[in-house]
């Protein structure tokens, strides 16, 4: 025992060594030469690896704690118990270490990466995304995906530090924070934006995103009463529930009558739902590995850039879980509350971009600096600046709480500036 604490305290050196002592040989490690885009020196005593300063810049960045109040699916005030983007990022990572401790993989990158994945959504959910984008596609000033906005946050839009604008992670972070999605970028070249993600601790989070917003979504459907409200009232709709429930009973192995769509249900379905997804994941990554022949860092590298996902289900879950998610935009997300919401959202956030466009002194003294010296902006990797993007950047920025009293300020005049 003595003999042990004599070894302590860990320093970075000693973990890195540690690591690449207990993770598999095609785990990443440690980040690439030169992973970050500005050089740092140590401080005296470093005890933390790479990929762990990376997600304690994350935690401690503004950006982070603006999650606690953006919509998932349901507006943060509908309900206390429903999932907000900070309560799904927290599932994503939980789910992403638990397959990465099966695989062996590197923990610490995965947890990193699922913490920074939702950073550039807008408030009041996709919706506000898509109207951006269309804005700023329509001008032919680029367009607004969320995975691009993610990145843009951590090299740009946060500080921690005088020397330099953004969180200066490591390459392999920010990869995986762009390719967490499918969304075809256009930007971030130097990510190698199109290609599968080189690291498999990246396509863990990529593929438990999905399955975590798929469950927890239909489950706070169930919860605040929508689908069972439309499946009494609406025998088209019933009849695709039915479908629905019977898809994942047959799946599960269980009764159709334990897929309960009650408000009052406990759902406890869902867990075990998301339970089998993930270690069908596990098994299938697994065999995968084995038969890619992948030995290495290098050739998963190899096989990305042959745009071989390692990271996936076995056929026939993959069939099912495509079917659910089909089902789940269809018959969910259409459901007439959440999009009567949708559009209520558009409306307030063009009212806010159009106000700001019109009147770029309503913006805050930093923001419309930004506005005013746009060739100063550092941008996208090649992009170029405009006007239209540092609004766009502002509106991201806000939660659904403080868009409305944004909106409040501008255009109600009983409310105080």
């Amino acid at each position: 025992m003595t003999g042990f604490i004599n070894s302590l305290p860990l320093y970075k050196d000693k973990l890195d060594e540690n690591y690449a002592a207990i993770l598999a040989p095609f785990a990443t490690k440690v980040p690439k030469e030169n992973s970050r885009i500005h050089t740092e020196v140590y401080r005296g005593g470093e005890n933390r690896t790479d990929f762990q300063r990376d997600r304690d810049r994350i935690i401690h960045s503004k950006a982070f704690r603006r999650l606690m109040y953006k919509t998932q699916v349901f507006v943060n005030h509908e309900g206390d118990h429903f999932r907000t983007r900070l309560t799904h990022t927290l599932e994503v990572a939980q789910l992403a270490r638990g397959i990465c401790k099966s695989l062996a993989l590197n923990e610490e990158l995965a947890e990193a990466i699922s913490l920074g994945h939702d950073l550039g959504h807008t408030p009041f959910g996709h919706a506000v995304e898509r109207f951006l984008g269309d804005e700023l596609t329509k001008r032919e000033m680029g367009n607004f995906l969320h995975n691009e906005q993610s990145v843009r946050i951590v090299d740009l839009l946060e500080k921690r530090c005088e020397d330099y604008d953004g969180l200066n992670l490591t390459y392999e972070v920010r990869e995986g924070i762009l390719k967490h999605n499918k969304d075809k970028c256009e930007i971030y070249s130097s990510l190698n934006p199109n290609k599968v993600c080189s690291t498999l601790e990246g396509q863990v989070v990529s593929l438990v995103d999905t399955i975590a917003y798929i469950c927890h979504d239909l489950q706070d459907a169930i919860k605040s009463g929508l689908i069972e409200n439309s499946y009494y009232k609406n025998n088209e709709f019933k009849d695709h529930i039915d479908e629905l429930r019977e898809s994942i009973a047959k799946f599960m192995n269980i009764e159709t009558d334990r897929i309960e769509i009650n408000r009052y249900s406990e759902t406890f379905f869902i867990g075990d739902l998301i339970h089998r997804l993930i270690m069908d994941v596990t098994e299938c990554s697994v065999t995968n590995l084995k038969e890619e022949k992948v030995s290495s860092c290098e050739d998963v590298k190899k096989k990305a850039n042959n745009d071989i996902v390692l990271i996936t289900f076995k056929k026939e879950t993959k069939k099912f879980f495509d079917q659910i998610k089909k089902s789940i935009y269809k018959y969910v997300y259409g459901l007439n509350t959440i999009q009567a919401m949708d559009v209520k959202a558009v409306n307030l956030v063009k009212d806010l971009l159009y106000g700001f466009e019109n009147n770029p002194k309503l913006l805050p003294p930093d923001w419309y600096f930004r506005y005013k010296n746009i060739e100063k902006e550092i941008t996208y990797d090649g992009a170029p600046a405009n006007e239209l993007r540092v609004i766009c950047d502002y509106i991201a920025t806000m939660t659904d709480r403080f868009a409305l009293d944004e909106h409040d300020k501008l255009y109600n005049p009983r409310i105080k500036i």
